[in-house]
C-alpha cells in the first residue's frame, strides 16, 4: 500500500531561513504550498487543511504565534513547526509553551528534520484519527 501524501503550508517572506527547508522537503516527499502573511495562511488552512505548518518567526503582518493561533482555529488538527534563523533557548522555549510542536534551525540535517517531519506527522494523523472516531461513534 502506497504512504499517503504529506502536505505543509511554508510560511515565510524571506530566503533564508525557509528556502533550504524546501529542498528537503521535496525530498522526504512534502507537498508544499508557500504564504508569507497570517491571511494567506488562514487561506490554506481552510482550502488545503495541511498536517503542517511550518513558520518562519517573523511575517510581513505578524509572527509564529499568530500562526499558532490559526492552527489552533482550523477544522482538523494541524501540528507547526517553528523554523529560528539562529540558536535561541528562549524563543525555543517560548515557541514549545505557546504551541508549537516543534523549533527546529539551520542548518538543516535531513536525519533530524526527517525526524521532526514524521513525528509530527505521526501526531496530527493520530489525533484526526482520535476526532473522526468521536464523529461517528
Amino acid at each position: 500500500m502506497a504512504e499517503k501524501s504529506t502536505f505543509a503550508v511554508l510560511v515565510h517572506d524571506r530566503t533564508n531561513p525557509i528556502e533550504p527547508l524546501k529542498v528537503l522537503l521535496k525530498g522526504q516527499a512534502v507537498e508544499t504550498w508557500s504564504a508569507k502573511t497570517c491571511d494567506e495562511v488562514a487561506r490554506l488552512l481552510d482550502q488545503t487543511q495541511p498536517e503542517l505548518v511550518i513558520t518562519d518567526t517573523r511575517l510581513q503582518d505578524g509572527t509564529w504565534v499568530d500562526v499558532i493561533n490559526l492552527a489552533e482555529k482550523a477544522a482538523v488538527p494541524t501540528n507547526v513547526i517553528v523554523v529560528g534563523s539562529h540558536d535561541d533557548t528562549k524563543l525555543y522555549i517560548t515557541a514549545m509553551q505557546n504551541g508549537a510542536f516543534d523549533f527546529i534551525l539551520p542548518p538543516f540535517e535531513v536525519k533530524s528534520v526527517a525526524h521532526v517531519l514524521r513525528v509530527a506527522v505521526d501526531n496530527v494523523r493520530h489525533r484526526r484519527e482520535e476526532l473522526f472516531l468521536k464523529a461517528v461513534s
